[in-house]
């Protein structure tokens, strides 16, 4: 009888510490009032980055966190933190990032998803991150042994990350009838963006950017106040994801090659690109 006590005392006690620490988590989430939670097949670390560099160009405190090549926790000022995982990656360290976010009194947390199982997608969005703007880049066949099999459940999987009453800015024109159905059954709006074709505008990157990834974020900056000129002088300024797409000439033997470095493209439809 004794050791029934403990055990009823002990998960009464493991519950009141886990009520507890989502009432923290919670008040942490309200003191940002901007939460920009970016989903994709391709492209999520480059958009978060460039949003990111946007709103702190335009004067808002801005926090970010990349997922992709190698994860980093991204400052106001636009200082790098490598992102330590002692067990590897996981979605619970979205709380440690919303943390260190509200301990710097930031305005804006931009952050891109983690999450690959569509019920972890839906999850970080409803209850790590509760964005007030999303983000969805593209919708590509990838990870189909665990968002597929179809390239349409991989649609699927990445609308969980849809915001509750929010708005959806979808730079996807793959599936785009199942966003239209995520954002009404969450009651959001969504925004559909073109991509950034002007060449005076992808000029100033010091590396190759995907027109679709500066046409979303300067939408996403643009909605939250930011003039675009005022957005793209931040992004030309931004720090490159590690997994952005370069050129480097070299000589080798007196003839010239060109080495492009697409790694990270690594699904059939983004290495074609």
């Amino acid at each position: 009888m004794a050791g029934i006590e403990v055990l009823v005392g002990l998960t009464s006690a493991l519950a009141a510490l886990g009520a507890a620490e989502l009432a923290v988590h919670r008040r942490r989430l309200r003191s940002i009032p901007i939460r920009v939670h970016v989903n994709g097949t391709r492209g999520k670390s480059s958009v978060t980055r460039l949003i990111a560099a946007g709103l702190r160009e335009g004067g808002i405190r801005t926090c970010a966190k990349t997922t992709g090549t190698l994860a980093r926790m991204i400052l106001p000022d636009g200082t790098e933190l490598p992102i330590y995982r002692p067990t590897g990656p996981n979605i619970i360290e979205q709380r440690r990032i919303v943390a260190l976010a509200a301990a710097h009194d930031a305005d804006a947390l931009v952050i891109e998803c983690m999450a690959l199982q569509p019920q972890l997608q839906s999850l970080c969005e409803l209850e790590l991150i509760q964005s007030t703007h999303g983000v969805v880049t593209n919708a590509r066949p990838d990870h189909l042994e665990v968002m597929g099999p179809k390239p349409r459940d991989v649609a699927r999987a990445l609308a969980g990350t849809t915001p509750v009453r929010g708005k959806l800015f979808l730079a996807a024109e793959e599936h785009r009838d199942v966003f239209e159905h995520a954002a009404r059954d969450r009651r959001s709006e969504i925004v559909v963006t073109e991509p950034c074709d002007e060449a005076s505008a992808l000029v100033g990157f010091s590396y190759t950017e995907h027109p679709s990834n500066v046409g979303v974020a300067l939408a996403v900056c643009e909605e939250l106040g930011v003039a675009r000129d005022t957005a793209l002088e931040g992004m030309w300024k931004a720090k490159p994801d590690p997994g952005a797409m370069t050129e480097r000439q070299v000589e080798f033997f007196g003839r010239p090659i060109t080495f492009i470095n697409g790694f990270a493209a690594n699904d059939p439809v983004s290495t074609r690109q």
